[in-house]
């Protein structure tokens, strides 16, 4: 079994040029791995040259990610981020583990711990040692469940495997009013069609160099709540699944505006805390006080993402009630 390492980039050289690196000094035998890296134009680094590369014009993820399925050659495919170093053993340990898996095949997460950038932030240690930003913390918490499926919701595509055959046919959603969630939406989607758990190997790892800021993660909570609403219009299954609930029918669009009034006052004092959190050193915090400010920042997590979810269902039924069926 060989295995074709996916690796589509949007992000900066710098950052490509250290996951090249790393994928350089694996100790899985160069015959038995590829690496296809998607960019406008082939990156001009040393390392690179022994990488395939991809062109593509796409400014999404999703479309750079079916151009390197198109273009993979692996019986096992692995999805990395540019801005991932893997460890020495994280191909061979992707490999070994789709191999164990022959017989019960599934989708692998592994682990991508935060790098640690100096000086430690208050906000960073509660993006990593919370489930602020992502599920990481308590894939960590459970590690020892081998077998237990986190399910499509987990599958985060910073270090995951799959075996071609379940890939083949399955293309990203390319609209960018759902980019946000394509990553999900095909993992739900291949793990429905192939009836495939996602299991979760800790020893398979990258560490993982994106340091979270309080307007970007803001303005990706408001983006996703945007996008959630059009995606419960295309993909109802779906964001059913994902949601637990019919994201755009009326009363849920009603819980979220009285919602959005109702904390209004205190989002904004929790937002005023979260960017203070960026200013504040890591070192005299708890770890019960790093859990109490992820529970307080929760709320202005929700809040901010439902005020996406209100902005752009306003925004379909300007859309709807205008007499040329135009935006208002």
């Amino acid at each position: 079994m060989q295995i074709s390492v996916l690796l589509p980039s949007l992000g900066s050289p710098d950052r490509l040029a250290r996951c090249f690196d790393a994928l350089g000094a694996q100790t899985l035998p160069s015959d038995r791995f590829e690496v296809l890296y998607c960019t406008n134009e082939k990156a001009g680094t040393d390392q690179a040259a022994r990488f395939r590369h991809v062109p593509s014009s796409a400014t999404s993820l999703a479309a750079r990610r079916n151009a390197l399925l198109a273009s993979a050659q692996g019986d096992a495919l692995l999805f990395l981020a540019d801005d991932v170093v893997p460890l020495p053993d994280c191909l061979e340990g992707h490999l070994n583990a789709q191999q164990a898996l022959s017989g019960k095949p599934a989708l692998v997460v592994g682990a991508a711990p935060a790098v640690i950038r100096l000086p430690d932030r208050l906000l960073d240690r509660v993006a990593r040692e919370t489930s602020l930003v992502s599920s990481l913390d308590q894939m960590e918490k459970h590690s020892a469940s081998i077998e237990r499926d986190w399910s499509f919701r987990n599958a985060l595509f910073l270090n995951v495997s799959i075996r071609a055959m379940d890939a083949a046919g399955m293309r990203f959603d390319e609209s960018g009013e759902h980019s946000e969630y394509a990553d999900l939406e095909w993992a739900w989607r291949v793990t429905s069609a192939r009836s495939l758990p996602v299991v979760y190997r800790p020893q398979i790892r990258v560490r993982h160099d994106s340091r979270i800021e309080p307007d970007a993660f803001l303005d990706r909570e408001y983006s996703r709540g945007m996008q959630a609403y059009h995606m419960g219009l295309r993909y109802p299954r779906f964001a059913k699944a994902l949601f637990g609930r019919e994201i755009g029918q009326a009363d849920e669009l009603r819980y979220s505006r009285a919602f959005v009034e109702a904390e209004r006052g205190l989002a904004e004092q929790l937002r005023q805390e979260l960017f203070a959190l960026a200013e504040v050193s890591s070192d005299s915090a708890t770890p019960q006080a790093v859990e109490s400010i992820y529970n307080e920042q929760s709320l202005l997590k929700r809040w901010t993402w439902r005020l996406g979810l209100i902005a752009s269902a306003n925004a379909a039924r300007a859309v709807a009630t205008s007499p040329l069926g135009l935006a208002a």
